[in-house]
């Protein structure tokens, strides 16, 4: 019986890991479309011309908008 359990729960565990993974991979790819979209637009608006303030600007909205996709699908995922 244990190993039963053993076996169900390795093989659930696997495909979380599977799943993580292709996810990190999908996210990685977005990462310079979304970094750079963010980057001119931030230039565009005439925010800052300074290099380091420009990525910090970026990484900043890029992190909001991120916590706010999760809030959104955490409310509407909810059991």
């Amino acid at each position: 019986m244990a190993k039963s359990k053993f076996g169900v729960e390795f093989k659930r565990q696997m495909r979380l890991a599977i799943a993580a993974a292709i996810g990190f991979i999908i996210a990685f790819s977005w990462r310079d479309f979304i970094f750079e979209l963010t980057r001119n637009w931030i230039i565009n608006l005439e925010l800052s011309t300074n290099i380091h303030l420009i990525n910090l600007t970026s990484s900043i909205l890029i992190t909001i908008f991120g916590v706010f996709l999760i809030v959104l699908s955490s409310r509407l995922l909810e059991k």
